[in-house]
């Protein structure tokens, strides 16, 4: 897809701090409604059904990641469109994409029908359990569907920068599925129950964000993108897709690989931890909708120049801190899991630090180079450093999986995603000329004090014996308070680059096929 000419229609939408608060507000709501949750399920459906419960999701996870690049594509080409006010493409973008979720949906439901004994024998699942794993599992395709759907509805909001109706959708809808849990779940074989509540909290968003957004998208005949539409759209996707079956590889295979090793009740030890520092690694990527929707509209306004120069602007503000707020919560992520469930999941707390440590380093250094590689359509370049880190992984597991059992699996997941992260950095450079600023002298202590503040402070909530949702909030404030000064003491050095006139280097030479 080329770059429109300078118009009207293609200018950026002001960057306001609003923006980013309510972006954030709407994606934090379901990690925020799971973080509260999380223990009152253990202790209604026990470790084993939890572990069960686990292993759906991240089937669930899987299939939404490996859905042809379609949901991982529809931002940036709504927010394409919307910087041409075409609402009648938007609406073919939007009626097409449903479709085809729905026919994943029942894709997914008859193979599930066929394969789901063969499944959950496979798995090391308990036997009092198997027949709900089975009854579970007939309900993917329908969950699964609901989810993708709600995927599409937030990508329109999110390119048109209606983030807080967004945030108010996403709330709505976590408030109610809350209550509906802790109303109607009280143990027993409660899972299709619980399965049934999240496809209804999917559902609410899908039907709300079409709702608030319907003035963004014109329904006309014909109601499916045209030939050379679908032929643009496709060809993003896939590249997509390819980046996308890595984080397959890189996190969800994880799981699958503990389940079929370990008893059931590791995958819920497992999904604690990786909770727990998907959450955290999450908070910047809050960011990252209203600077994706930012940049394309720079690129269609501005072209290649536009979008290198808009990179030099990000970047410099970004990194430093990013990277601070990355070492304070992995120094402190192990403590907190702790005061969250007990010393009982401590094990979790591992997982956590160590997937975080290169979660930290990847969302640090790959961040606006993702956004920046997305905006001027040439998803690529991240698929090349996805498989990197992905090939990293693989060659990994096994002899750390053998040396240090579950901590070994995540190891080796920390190492590629830095390892594929390094080589970004260096790709985005030689083919775009994208260039990274030192470090801030301050950088060094700022993160150190918050560090020593965070953790000591942590420490102490811990020494207190008692745990929940209550206690991890308390755990919050000293990390709150040790970012706090670190940004006070980092922001007289975050200053932008000097903007150059022209492309700073060779732009962006024809990709080789992925």
């Amino acid at each position: 897809m080329r770059p429109a000419p300078r118009t009207r229609a293609g200018e950026a939408p002001p960057a306001r701090t609003a923006a980013f608060g309510y972006s954030a507000l709407a994606q934090a709501a379901p990690l925020l409604t799971n973080l509260v949750l999380t223990p009152y399920l253990i202790n209604r459906l026990g470790l084993d059904r939890f572990g069960v419960w686990s292993l759906i999701l991240v089937f669930l996870a899987t299939l939404t990641v490996l859905d042809g690049g379609v949901g991982a594509s529809l931002a940036r080409f709504h927010a394409y469109h919307a910087a041409h006010r075409d609402r009648e493409s938007a609406g073919r973008l939007v009626t097409g994409s449903l479709i085809l979720f729905a026919a994943l949906g029942a894709m997914v439901c008859l193979l599930c029908l066929l394969l789901g004994p063969a499944v959950v024998t496979a798995l090391d699942v308990a036997p009092r359990l198997q027949d709900e794993a089975r009854h579970l599992l007939l309900l993917l395709g329908p969950l699964l569907t609901f989810a993708l759907a709600s995927n599409s509805s937030v990508a329109l909001l999110q390119a048109h920068a209606r983030f807080r109706a967004l945030a108010g959708v996403s709330c709505g809808s976590c408030l109610l599925y809350a209550v509906a849990v802790i109303l109607l779940i009280d143990g027993g074989q409660d899972l299709s129950l619980l399965a049934c509540l999240a496809a209804g909290r999917y559902m609410l968003v899908t039907l709300g964000g079409l709702a608030v957004g319907a003035r963004l998208f014109q329904i006309r005949r014909p109601w499916l993108p045209s030939r050379p539409e679908r032929r643009d759209f496709w060809t993003y996707a896939l590249r997509m897709q390819l980046s996308g079956f890595t984080v397959f590889l890189n996190g969800e295979i994880d799981a699958l690989v503990i389940a079929a090793l370990l008893p059931v009740r590791s995958v819920g030890i497992y999904a604690v931890g990786y909770q727990a520092a998907n959450a955290l690694r999450s908070l910047p990527l809050y960011a990252f909708p209203p600077l994706l929707t930012r940049m394309t509209h720079v690129f269609a306004a501005h072209g290649l120049p536009g979008a290198v120069r808009e990179f030099h602007v990000l970047q410099p503000r970004w990194l430093p801190l990013v990277l601070t707020y990355g070492v304070v919560t992995t120094s402190v992520v192990g403590v907190a899991v702790q005061v969250w469930l007990g010393p009982a999941l401590a094990l979790g707390g591992v997982v956590a630090t160590v997937l975080l440590a290169g979660y930290a380093l990847q969302v640090a250094f790959t961040g606006m180079r993702t956004c920046f590689v997305r905006a001027i359509g040439r998803p690529g370049l991240e698929t090349r450093y996805s498989w990197c880190a992905t090939t990293v992984n693989l060659v990994l597991t096994v002899p750390l999986a053998l040396l240090f059992g579950v901590i070994g699996v995540v190891l080796a997941t920390a190492i590629g995603i830095t390892v594929g992260s390094a080589y970004f950095v260096v790709l985005c450079r030689r083919e775009a000329g994208l260039r990274e600023r030192r470090l801030p002298g301050r950088w060094l202590p700022a993160t150190a004090l918050a560090t020593a503040i965070a953790l000591v402070g942590d420490l102490l909530v811990l020494r207190t014996g008692a745990h929940g949702v209550p206690l991890l909030l308390l755990a919050g404030l000293p990390v709150l308070a040790g970012l706090g000064a670190a940004a006070v003491l980092l922001r007289p050095g975050i200053r932008a680059d000097r903007i150059p006139e022209r492309c700073p280097g060779p732009c962006v030479k024809k990709e080789e096929a992925a």
